[in-house]
């Protein structure tokens, strides 16, 4: 929960902490070579050698390999274990460990070799700027992190179900730590007294058996159950709310729930918190695909440049009006962002909906007619060809899009939903789904929302890479296009 984000981060201080291995081998053997070497009486008898590489043992490049090695293991070997350790333990772990397996390394290299020609001076170096480097690291990651998220990036939201004591020592114990990326939304409560009321700066935003509408009208990342109720059902309700939703559940170690999906545990100061997840993807295979969608969709976005220039010149010949159309979505956990597209109909197709209503070729919330009338000659040309949704690359390289995930939905479709078809925004919405390389359109609304949960239940990187080939073949055969 709180350290969820550098848990996410941990391919990059690998990749940053092998770089600094590498680099403090390559500082040390200079600083050796050119200045401890030359003033080492017991190899150049204080003359200065023709060449420092005499007095080099190639053998030590095997040192930065197997301190690579090991960083891998200790980042991503223990990583079940990383919710319950504390800061600075990692920080000496992760900083002073490799230096300790350089320095054993060299010790055993020396004892199998005693011609050894290199001194200790170069082990120390080598030890020095590794620590340097390592420390570094984590300093500026981890500073760049808590910034981030003191300024309102990577913010997540926490709806606290309580009004006692523990329920606001909760909710100060967040705000008083910004620098965690976690706001507290408002507190829910079990006397219909308090609803409306300000209970120390925390507005109480109804009962807890309106979580299902609180959760609609707010953005919600996880709920925090600090106060028990006197039914076992009424709790029980709320923790299968959150898994139908798809939302992380977190309850006190003292209140008794049943078992949801994963379950992992957190201490901070002094208190302990249970997670119960109703996903659980690895950080790292999230790390990969967040990588995928940012390469991917810059390369498409430069690669497709030619399209940009005359599908612009299509849009402003064929009819009045801009060449982009920007509309509101919903995206993760209910987080409203500007989803890009090309203008495919008149200007004024939203006003013209309802008179259009009758029309409609899809069943439960969605809108969508075969022949729309407010489609211009282009527009119908670019829906049928998908290329009307090329802008929303732009989407996916800031992030509010994924390349593959369930369609984003607009805010009216999303305050018809039923219960369990919210999950679908428990995750990244996507350019390319399950729905629109099954069928699309031709597919009813409810078996829409199964495949979303079955990508959810089941997401892994392997399925977003078929999905992505599917999709290819569902363009160029239309298939399900409207």
């Amino acid at each position: 929960m709180i350290r969820e984000r550098e848990r996410y981060y941990l391919p990059i201080f690998f990749f940053l902490d092998v770089i600094s291995t590498f680099l403090s081998y390559g500082l040390s053997i200079y600083f050796y070579l050119r200045i401890i070497v030359l003033f080492d009486a017991g190899l150049t008898g204080l003359k200065i050698p023709v060449s420092p590489f005499l007095y080099w043992d190639h053998t030590l490049s095997v040192i930065p390999i197997l301190v690579s090695i090991f960083i891998f293991f200790l980042q991503f070997t223990y990583r079940k274990e990383y919710l319950q350790r504390n800061k600075t333990v990692d920080f000496i772990l992760l900083t002073i460990f490799p230096c300790l397996v350089a320095f054993t390394i060299f010790v055993v290299l020396l004892f199998i070799n005693p011609l050894f020609g290199v001194n200790f001076w170069f082990i120390i170096t080598f030890v020095v700027f590794l620590w340097v480097f390592l420390s570094i690291n984590r300093i500026v990651i981890l500073s760049l992190i808590s910034f981030l998220q003191s300024r309102g990036n990577f913010v997540r939201y926490m709806l606290i179900i309580g009004t006692n004591k523990q329920a606001v020592q909760i909710a100060n114990l967040f705000d008083t730590h910004p620098g965690w990326g976690i706001r507290v939304v408002g507190l829910l409560t079990y006397n219909a007294n308090e609803i409306g009321k300000n209970i120390f700066n925390y507005d109480v935003l109804g009962l807890a058996d309106d979580l299902m509408f609180v959760l609609e009208k707010n953005v919600v990342d996880f709920v925090f159950l600090a106060q028990e109720s006197d039914r076992v059902t009424q709790l029980q309700n709320i923790s299968l709310r959150c898994r139908t939703v798809g939302i992380d559940f977190i309850m006190n170690t003292s209140i008794l729930l049943q078992k949801m999906s994963k379950i992992s545990v957190e201490y901070v100061e002094g208190a302990s918190f249970i997670i119960f997840k109703p996903l659980w993807h690895s950080h790292e295979s999230l790390f990969i695909k967040r990588l995928i969608d940012i390469i991917l969709s810059g390369i498409l976005i430069v690669f497709c440049l030619p399209l940009w220039i005359i599908i612009t010149f299509l849009i402003k010949r064929d009819s009045p009006g801009p060449v982009f159309y920007i509309q509101e979505r919903v995206g993760k956990n209910g987080r409203l962002f500007p989803m890009y597209k090309f203008r495919s109909m008149v200007v004024g197709a939203d006003k013209m909906q309802v008179h259009l209503t009758h029309l409609n070729e899809m069943d439960g919330p969605v809108f969508k007619i075969k022949d729309d009338p407010r489609l211009t000659r282009v527009g119908k040309f670019l829906r049928r060809t998908s290329l009307d949704e090329l802008p929303q690359l732009f989407n996916v390289f800031i992030g509010n899009m994924s390349l593959v995930g369930p369609r984003p939905p607009i805010l009216k479709e999303v305050l018809q939903y039923r219960p369990w078809q919210r999950k679908r925004l428990s995750i990244t919405p996507g350019v390319t789904c399950l729905w629109q390389v099954t069928g699309r359109n031709e597919i009813k609304f409810d078996e829409w929302m199964k495949l979303d949960m079955q990508y959810i239940d089941n997401w892994s990187l392997l399925l977003d890479i078929k999905i992505l080939f599917m999709t290819i073949k569902a363009v160029i055969s239309k298939r399900g296009a409207l």
